[in-house]
């Protein structure tokens, strides 16, 4: 990591405009929010009339066995998975430290690099030992590279699908080349798909229908990105009963909110907002990515989710120095040097508006000259 960086790795993630409202002491209703990858169109109307409707519900301890719940998830996920196959969490972090949780005294974690943080940080709480395998520079994986990285003490791989900063898909063939590695030898496959919704190829490429056949698998989604409810705080997962039932002894006690069942079932069924989502995305994100390649000094990558990941060519601007310079102007973007295999050449922006989107790329242009 380079010294210009002055974030700790583990300390901040994308998204933490409160913080940047009280550092840079603006409103936060000024702050052009590029920084968290959430959908800026959400959360669903649907959504949130249901919040309006069942208010009357936090009196109430929440479920502690939602079995409808957990049913209408399995009808969400499809490729015939059952309510058996589903696990709750408050959010996809729960998820993250829980499979962790079920780790032996000591064993080893295989990380691909770059990815999200928490993965670590998630193995190092209880004791484990990282072992990190940087990606290609095009964020592709070298899957033999990866499997060489493991050893007897490995016990879990964790990736994301699609990868996050880059947004890039990886097939449901490469993927499953990896989990059928890792089941042969007992090793715990876990998977974050909290983007998958974005990708057009997501449904084609997701491995959720696969716990049925692999007890090592462990496939992890949230409302927080697509649906835009990162203040809900849920997530699920989905994997092979016998993985479930061993997780359900580690879960601490009402760790989420009563409001999640209504809520999350009425953001699933908002099939317009859902597609609204997938078109305006997608449109945005063509026109913003064009826009930012026409940009001197500046490479972006391409993406098959909501955000865009941009590589500054020119090694006298910092991705630090870029990210202060747009803080002047009250736009929060994602400095990428805080991600462990990553220097501090790249950031990483949401795709928004076409509105604010044109005014990133007319801020960008302004403050790289």
């Amino acid at each position: 990591m380079s010294s210009t960086c002055k974030q700790r790795r583990f300390v901040s993630h994308g998204g933490d405009i409160w913080g940047f409202s009280r550092k840079h002491n603006i409103p936060l209703e000024e702050v052009l929010e590029f920084s968290g990858p959430i959908n800026f169109m959400g959360p669903p109307p649907k959504a949130v009339e249901a919040v309006k409707a069942n208010a009357r519900l936090i009196k109430f301890y929440p479920d502690p066995n939602p079995v409808e719940f957990r049913e209408a998830i399995a009808e969400y996920v499809g490729h015939d998975v059952s309510a058996d196959n589903i696990l709750l969490g408050n959010g996809s972090i729960e998820l993250i430290y829980m499979i962790t949780e079920a780790m032996p005294q000591i064993f080893k974690a295989v990380i691909p690099i770059p990815s999200f943080s928490e993965y670590e940080k998630a193995a190092l709480r209880v004791g484990g030992e990282v072992t990190f395998v940087q990606l290609q520079p095009d964020f592709s994986m070298d899957l033999e590279k990866i499997k060489a990285a493991v050893t007897n003490q490995t016990k879990i791989m964790c990736i994301c699908n699609p990868h996050s900063p880059s947004g890039r898909l990886y097939t449901i063939e490469e993927v499953m080349d990896l989990v059928d590695f890792c089941k042969k030898r007992d090793i715990i496959f876990s998977i974050d798909e909290n983007y998958i919704e974005f990708a057009d190829e997501g449904e084609a490429n997701t491995v959720a229908g696969m716990v049925k056949d692999y007890d090592n698998l462990f496939v992890i989604r949230s409302v927080t990105k697509f649906f835009g409810m990162a203040g809900l705080r849920f997530g699920y997962a989905v994997a092979a009963i016998s993985l479930i039932d061993k997780l359900e002894t580690v879960r601490q006690p009402w760790s989420m909110n009563g409001l999640v069942n209504t809520t999350t079932l009425a953001a699933f069924s908002d099939t317009e907002f859902i597609k609204s989502t997938k078109e305006t995305i997608n449109r945005n994100r063509a026109q913003l990515a064009k826009d930012l390649s026409a940009i001197e000094g500046l490479q972006v990558f391409p993406s098959t989710t909501n955000f865009l990941l941009i590589k500054l060519k020119d090694r006298k601007l910092t991705s630090t120095m870029l990210k202060e310079r747009l803080a002047k102007e009250k736009i929060l973007v994602r400095d990428c040097c805080t991600f462990m295999g990553m220097d501090d050449s790249y950031i990483r922006v949401t795709v928004r508006s076409e509105k604010d989107n044109r005014t990133l790329v007319k801020t960008i242009k302004k403050v790289m000259t």
